[in-house]
């Protein structure tokens, strides 16, 4: 599975479930490349998991929201000549509210870091990983990408494009010895929460999104890593999010958008 020097790019990594990435990968011995915007926390991790786990951490402060910048990723670590063998796509954002309602350049930024961003970094390192015949790629989705989601409308269907780009990706890859595979959360306790533009969303005692809901990180990223080591296409994290994303394939596309729609009136109301 593993060999000496080999590292892991995570993006999204100074919080949540990426941070918890980097921590398992961190003990199981790989170095890491660290892509997140936080230039403050990139430095903390990168001191203490380096004395903590005796590995290499490279950081590198970027915004993956802006164009371009994905690839700028990519010729960092073609420049500092660090192979990359597993690559996780964890960063991303989401927004509530009436889709017309939204601020059209923050749902641009959403789209390009959700799709584009992940999509360019696939293909990038995917083409090193397709020439070596050996990697591994993580992509982070979302329960949210199993349905139509209203008031998530753009949101989910980022997600939905992940899901269906992974999928494919992975058979296509897998003649050359590189896994791909798709992890899609449900409600998790993380900062997605504090962002996603409900006030009071983050301390939210009912619905869908209620915080006694929420899965703790950890578990979710040692679901995902497990999975991506097992092989697995894709796979829901938790029994009782994995029940809620299936159940779509019950009924008809209506049926399903309008239990959606009343679902996610009552996650999203303050």
């Amino acid at each position: 599975m593993k060999t000496k020097k080999q590292t892991v790019l995570i993006t999204g990594a100074t919080s949540g479930i990426g941070y918890e990435f980097a921590h398992i990968f961190a003990d199981k011995g790989y170095d890491l490349f660290l892509a997140s915007r936080n230039r403050e926390k990139l430095a903390s991790i990168k001191a203490r998991f380096g004395d903590l786990y005796g590995i290499a951490v490279t950081t590198m402060p970027v915004d993956l929201a802006k164009a371009g910048f994905a690839r700028r990723v990519y010729e960092e670590t073609v420049r500092q000549k660090i192979d990359i063998h597993i690559l996780v796509n964890n960063a991303g954002f989401g927004l509530a509210g009436e889709h017309v309602e939204l601020d059209r350049i923050r749902v641009e930024e959403m789209i390009q870091l959700n799709v584009t961003a992940l999509t360019e970094l696939c293909s990038l390192f995917g083409a090193a990983m397709k020439k070596r015949k050996s990697g591994y790629i993580l992509n982070v989705a979302s329960t949210a990408a199993y349905q139509p989601a209203p008031y998530i409308a753009a949101y989910g269907a980022t997600k939905s494009y992940v899901l269906n780009y992974s999928e494919a990706l992975a058979k296509e890859m897998e003649d050359y010895h590189v896994r791909v595979t798709c992890l899609s959360p449900g409600p998790t306790d993380t900062k997605f929460f504090d962002s996603v533009g409900v006030e009071g969303l983050a301390e939210k005692k009912t619905g869908l999104w209620a915080k006694s809901n929420r899965m703790e990180s950890r578990e979710v990223a040692e679901i995902g890593v497990n999975a991506l080591f097992a092989g697995k296409l894709s796979l829901v994290a938790g029994k009782w999010s994995s029940l809620f994303a299936f159940s779509s394939r019950l009924a008809t596309r209506k049926t399903t958008a309008r239990i959606s729609k009343r679902v996610m009136q009552q996650a999203t109301r303050e």
